[in-house]
């Protein structure tokens, strides 16, 4: 491979990025964090996708036959082990180069904004340093660990579940295929749903259900605000994930008296599966997303200083949430907790859950940071 293709050459004026930015990405208007913030949204979707499709791969590998087997041989860990069959271990792998290709996207365009505020000087970003490389190595190999052991814990407790209620081996193995790729939270939520519709007919109002309502979208997810944690309420108690045309029937159920159809049933279950799992599978895209795309501006910033081209002394970073309805708790007083004009690049933000070098902070943070050089006489006067 020809080593000058692994670099981004970024000249004054004329900034050379990749392919797959349009240009409303460089322009630098909030300078960093308008840019960052479509960065991360392109690979937040482009990461989507392939987390989903890795959930999918998951499921279609795991046979209902080998999960009976198991669960009649009462081995837990075997079922377990057939999350780990190699074509879906290679699907998840399939996620590490979505992630690189966005921490090196944000690389070049910070190096773009850069060349852009120097006069006379070329800043190359370099995709082949050493520290990135192993950053992104070691990150993909995290959180493909961390999101495979998420989704067997789920599996594990809804196994447990099924055992000590005395359920059919048959039904907790068709069930189990249908929770793959959710946290033990979520598939909790899954079981109770179930329980809930089974018992449906007996309810004399389900207000909190919201029947025949409009849903609120927030970046194509059903949610409610988030919590005060920063965790987005995804309506576990409201059902607000479920899939609303199935409404008129609960409606029926109720009024009538009837109890739902073991169908009727299965089919509003599934489709909660799958809704909770592409939920899930934005989650970590979206949080993830923001955490390459930050590290990929931190790391030309950290390039630049190396080299030369910027004075570290001079160079301060400020940490920017999203001004809107949604802006949490945790969020909302960092800026505030911070200097007005950012702090130091090797130094850590102040934020209510501690020291932090960059956002994300919590699952869904949507939070970027902007870098900024500045005069001296600027700096003694902050």
């Amino acid at each position: 491979m020809n080593a000058s293709r692994n670099l981004y050459a970024i000249a004054p004026g004329r900034p050379l990025i990749p392919a797959f930015l349009g240009p409303r990405e460089i322009i630098l208007k909030d300078r960093d964090a308008s840019r960052i913030a479509a960065l991360a949204g392109k690979l937040e979707a482009n990461l989507a996708r392939a987390i989903l499709a890795a959930f999918e791969t998951q499921k279609d590998n795991l046979s209902t036959r080998d999960l009976i087997a198991a669960l009649e041989s009462g081995d837990i860990g075997r079922v377990l082990r057939l999350l780990d069959l190699p074509a879906t271990l290679a699907a998840f792998e399939a996620v590490g180069p979505v992630v690189q290709n966005g921490a090196y996207a944000a690389g070049a365009a910070a190096a773009a904004a850069i060349s852009l505020r120097l006069t006379g000087t070329t800043f190359v970003f370099n995709q082949l340093n050493p520290r990135l490389i192993t950053w992104l190595q070691t990150y993909n190999l995290g959180l493909i660990k961390q999101i495979n052991d998420t989704t067997k814990e789920g599996v594990r407790q809804y196994l447990i579940a099924g055992m000590a209620e005395g359920r059919n081996p048959k039904d907790v193995a068709r069930q189990v295929k249908g929770i793959v790729g959710l946290t033990d939270r979520q598939a909790q939520a899954v079981k109770n749903y179930r329980k809930q519709l089974e018992s449906f007919h007996e309810r004399r109002s389900a207000d909190a259900w919201g029947l025949g309502r409009k849903i609120d979208r927030v970046n194509q997810t059903q949610v409610l605000r988030p919590d005060a944690d920063g965790t987005p309420l995804d309506g576990i108690d409201q059902r607000r994930l479920r899939d609303f045309r199935y409404d008129g029937q609960l409606k029926r159920a109720m009024e009538t008296g009837k109890p739902l159809t073991k169908a009727q049933i299965d089919k509003m279950v599934a489709a909660y599966e799958r809704k909770y799992l592409a939920y899930r599978a934005r989650t970590i895209a979206r949080t993830e997303a923001l955490r390459t795309t930050n590290m990929g501006v931190q790391d030309a910033w950290q390039q630049a200083i190396d080299k030369g081209t910027v004075s570290e002394a001079l160079v301060r970073k400020r940490w920017i949430v999203a001004r809107d309805e949604r802006l949490c708790a945790v969020c909302g007083p960092i800026p505030g907790m911070n200097p007005k004009f950012g702090v130091p690049h090797s130094q850590a933000f102040k934020t209510p859950n501690g020291p932090t070098m960059l956002p994300p902070i919590h699952p869904n943070c949507r939070c970027t940071v902007s870098y900024r050089m500045f005069e001296p006489t600027q700096l003694k006067e902050s």
